[in-house]
């Protein structure tokens, strides 16, 4: 379900194997069809989601980057136009494209059980830094 909004946010349609009935890639729908802007997104998927599913994360990333290079106006396209400001910010298209986080490879979780077993914080600032930290791997 959430892959399936997170396409439908981007203006984006699965495309079908009707053999197998599994989702084999995506369609970028035209504007028009659309009837209003695309919405940028971001994911935070686990680590077994992860290791799981890459080929469910690798379709997420390809729509969201397809959508970050159509030509269309700010206004009809916040992926574009927020892929366009972090650009000229940052110089790097791939990392302006980035949308999906997580635990990096082989880590799981959102490392806040040890903090908190530990008692070794002092504030939720200190809870959404590990958080931060844990969940910001693209």
């Amino acid at each position: 379900d959430d892959i399936a909004e997170i396409l439908a946010l981007l203006g984006c349609r699965p495309v079908w194997d009707d053999a197998s009935r599994r989702v084999t890639g995506f369609e970028v729908m035209p504007l028009a069809e659309l009837g209003r802007p695309r919405i940028d997104v971001t994911m935070r998927i686990s680590g077994f989601f992860r290791d799981a599913f890459p080929h469910v994360v690798g379709l997420v990333d390809d729509a969201v980057r397809a959508v970050a290079e159509l030509d269309e106006s700010p206004e009809d396209n916040y992926v574009r136009a927020h892929a366009d400001e972090d650009t000229a910010e940052h110089g790097d298209r791939r990392r302006a494209t980035a949308r999906i986080f997580g635990s990096k490879p082989g880590a799981y979780g959102a490392g806040l059980l040890p903090l908190i077993d530990a008692r070794n914080w002092r504030s939720d600032a200190d809870l959404a830094e590990v958080y931060a930290v844990w969940g910001g791997y693209a």
